[in-house]
């Protein structure tokens, strides 16, 4: 009778494998705790700490106003610039009642605002008044990526507007929710901030406490002496009239701004548009011929313009283009007339 001999598989795991094993668990249990830190800390965070998305979240949480709501729309030159109380208690003096909302956003264009759009319509504004910046609307679409992934997923685009994204804006902008939590792992040094530094020494770093804020988001700051100013221009200039002249036909932040105006009349909303006020050390350095292009542009639109470049002393100024309290109080008194004004046509 003839004998078989089975082998049998040596089972034994080798060592080598035990550590790889070991090391995928230790990167799926890091992956998990990641994922779940950003989305219990880092993430409700946001939603109240950055202007982006605190802007978002008025649109569908603001409560209803006895009086029309008016929006006030733009960068850091009118969020710093616009006190709504101010501007309210002027109106009323006058027998014209607003609620007045400040939603500017540091560095924001028009490209970018198209984001909220609908949102924006949806929440029933009766007045939108948009500030332009002129350096901003003779500029490249160029939108901060990490600002676009905030937002991916929220807000709607129509078509047209978001054809006037590039691709690769298009493509951040409908990123889903798991690409957009590995991203948000930039905002984890600044919520530690937040969290210590912060609470020591408030707006250490940062200006938490104005994010949320859609009355009076001002951050009081030392001014600039002329020297500074004129230095500070020596050495970043935004005024460039060569590169403006490229975009003098047209420019995507052009086309977003008349969309939007479009947009906005389609749903019976008001539109006003501010050329909004510079230190004239600054403004003095536009030529001309950028500045004739523009006004042609924003006339063009067909709606209320009012141009306040040149409208204030430097002295009004904490530097070349944000408003002092000074600047801002005078600022906020003109919106006022100019709402109370337009309320009368």
């Amino acid at each position: 009778m003839k004998s078989y001999t089975v082998n049998v598989p040596d089972q034994t795991i080798t060592p080598i494998i035990k550590i790889l094993l070991t090391l995928s668990s230790a990167i799926i249990l890091a992956g998990i705790c990641y994922l779940v830190f950003i989305s219990a800390f880092i993430n409700p965070w946001l939603e109240n700490n950055q202007r982006e998305l605190c802007v978002l979240n008025f649109y569908s949480q603001k409560n209803a106003s006895a009086a029309p709501d008016v929006y006030f729309l733009g960068t850091s030159q009118m969020k710093e610039g616009l006190d709504c109380y101010r501007v309210e208690a002027d109106l009323k003096e006058s027998g014209t009642s607003y609620t007045c909302y400040n939603l500017a956003v540091n560095a924001d264009t028009p490209l970018r605002r198209l984001i909220e759009v609908h949102e924006m319509i949806a929440s029933a504004p009766e007045t939108v008044v948009i500030g332009t910046d002129i350096r901003s609307m003779y500029s490249e679409g160029e939108i901060d990526p990490s600002r676009l992934m905030l937002v991916s997923g929220r807000g709607y685009s129509d078509t047209t507007a978001m054809n006037l994204f590039d691709a690769k804006q298009r493509e951040i902008l409908n990123s889903d929710p798991f690409t957009r939590d590995i991203s948000n792992r930039i905002y984890i040094v600044s919520w530690l901030n937040y969290m210590t530094l912060n609470k020591l020494t408030p707006n250490s770093f940062a200006d938490y406490e104005y994010r949320n804020n859609f009355k009076n988001p001002f951050k009081d700051m030392r001014n600039l002496s002329r020297e500074e100013k004129m230095n500070n221009l020596d050495q970043f200039d935004p005024v460039n009239d060569t590169l403006f002249s490229r975009y003098y036909n047209d420019s995507q932040n052009k086309r977003a701004l008349q969309h939007m105006v479009q947009e906005l009349h389609n749903n019976s909303v008001r539109v006003i548009i501010i050329n909004m006020p510079l230190d004239p050390l600054s403004s003095k350095k536009i030529s001309d011929a950028t500045l004739d292009n523009y006004r042609s542009y924003v006339n063009a639109l067909g709606v209320p313009y009012y141009d306040f470049l040149n409208r204030y002393p430097s002295s009004s100024f904490f530097d070349t283009s944000h408003m002092n309290v000074e600047g801002r109080t005078a600022f906020s008194h003109d919106m006022a007339q100019v709402l109370a004004r337009e309320a009368g046509q």
